[in-house]
């Protein structure tokens, strides 16, 4: 390496790595703010804060390095061409590609990188992540009881308050507490009050919620038919109630083992074989699904063909029934088509979520080959269009940085949303915004190379020009 390799891999290095982390804090912080009002204040020790935002940044890199590979390649050249050391490069007889062949090296090796951390990092970030977010909201139970959703963190319980206020969140007010702890077939037991207090205790084994100004209504299962169609139930008033929930279950063991893993945990191996499986589920249950919904609706209960007396039976179904019959037979069926309309409904909704799986995890995966190819694109982006408009400083790179962040997410989210509602392939909806702006890099260094004016009038005369001959013929 020469001392001219040397001095562009410097002035290179030297703006990427704080650009990388101001990105990548600045990413961060957007995810900060999500749980801001729950992390503050609610004795979380600042270790503990600490780590869980170590696994968030590192989920974020995936956004912050092609930008960041953008503007530093934008800023190296501007000011090689502001201060004409590009023009002193040719007129020493160095071309643009001899000029920067250490950082195409150095750019090809950033993009392995960025499969590799990509693929092996951040699964791991984001499994260990969620499992430490999930531990704090097991050991700090108010953590998740987020105002007007229903809570399902203990077992056989769904609780659901209007507000929570106080120092710690421990004020509650509108609290519904719904037991199903007895009965799994619905909530035949409902407590409700106004206000509350939640706190722990007995060396916080338990969370106690000090419930005043309520009621209890309670279903009263009967063994008898007769006695279930009267539906009785109970209603008992109460000024101050106490409800006890064990948190022996939420304690702050390491969870890592036992989180489930989803698309965004996963590297390319375990996410091909997931997507594998989800496709073998989806064909299974689609054939279980007919087998079902032809076990529902048979037609051949009577063998017209052997059936004894042919001329008793009659095109209108009901005039086969004797009059006491058919109310009940009207009543059966329509009671059957309301159960098979919401068995084919949810069966709707189940394989919906399915193929959806499927698509996000074959997304997932080609998401990590298209980080590396995107860092390369966004090079070379940056660093003829440095070189073109040989503006140094920090200004006009920001915005050009950041306008051409805004249009490369904006394509990928875009085509992504497309390849999840299956319009598009897959493979396509994560490709395609690399294929849109490869050619614009091509013609950017091609630009450079040559030492086209870009933004010149006289490029824009010859334009028009040529515009005006086809036109005429």
């Amino acid at each position: 390496m020469n001392t001219l390799d040397r001095y562009v891999l410097k002035s290179f290095i030297r703006p990427l790595i704080p650009t990388l982390g101001i990105m990548v804090f600045f990413f961060l912080m957007q995810m900060v703010w999500k749980y801001v009002d729950d992390l503050a204040g609610k004795g979380i020790e600042w270790y503990v804060i600490l780590e869980l935002m170590t696994y968030w940044a590192a989920s974020v890199v995936p956004f912050a390095l092609p930008v960041s590979v953008l503007f530093a390649s934008l800023l190296t050249f501007g000011n090689f061409g502001e201060h004409y050391e590009m023009a002193a490069m040719k007129s020493a007889g160095i071309s643009l590609f001899r000029g920067i062949r250490s950082l195409i090296v150095l750019n090809i090796f950033i993009a392995f990188g960025a499969f590799f951390f990509y693929n092996n990092v951040i699964p791991m970030a984001n499994l260990k992540g969620q499992s430490l977010l999930m531990n704090i909201s097991k050991s700090k139970p108010a953590f998740h009881i987020t105002p007007g959703i229903f809570y399902n963190g203990f077992d056989g319980y769904s609780i659901k308050i209007g507000e929570k206020s106080g120092e710690e969140s421990e004020l509650l007010k509108d609290i519904y507490i719904y037991d199903h702890k007895e009965s799994k077939k619905g909530n035949h037991k409902v407590l409700t009050a106004a206000s509350g207090i939640m706190r722990t205790v007995a060396n916080d084994q338990y969370l106690e919620i000090e419930l005043h100004d309520g009621a209890t209504y309670e279903d009263i299962i009967k063994k008898e038919r007769d006695d279930r169609k009267k539906m009785p139930w109970a209603r008992s008033e109460f000024d101050t109630a106490y409800i006890r929930f064990s948190l022996g279950n939420f304690s702050n063991e390491d969870l890592y083992k036992t989180r489930r893993r989803d698309f965004m945990m996963l590297n390319t191996q375990q996410l091909k074989e997931k997507a594998d499986t989800l496709s073998a589920q989806v064909i299974e249950r689609q054939a279980n699904f007919e087998k079902n919904l032809n076990g529902k609706y048979k037609f051949n209960y009577i063998e017209i063909s052997s059936a004894d007396n042919q001329g008793a039976l009659r095109d209108d179904l009901m005039q086969n029934l004797v009059s006491g019959m058919r109310v009940r037979a009207s009543q059966n069926a329509i009671r059957l088509a309301r159960s098979n309309l919401d068995y084919l409904r949810q069966m709707e909704r189940e394989m919906e979520w399915r193929k959806e799986m499927h698509l996000r995890h074959w997304i997932e995966y080609y998401k990590k080959y298209a980080l590396g190819v995107s860092v390369l694109i966004m090079f070379f982006i940056g660093a003829p269009l440095g070189s073109i408009i040989r503006k140094g400083g920090i200004g006009l790179p920001l915005v050009i940085s950041t306008i051409s962040f805004l249009v490369f997410h904006i394509l990928n989210t875009t085509f992504e949303k497309m390849g999840r509602e299956m319009l598009i392939d897959v493979a396509a909806a994560v490709w395609v915004p690399s294929i849109i702006l490869a050619p614009i890099a091509l013609w950017l260094t091609y630009s450079a190379s040559t030492d086209t004016a870009l933004l010149s009038g006289e490029w824009y005369s010859k334009l028009s020009t040529r515009f005006a001959r086809k036109s005429r013929s």
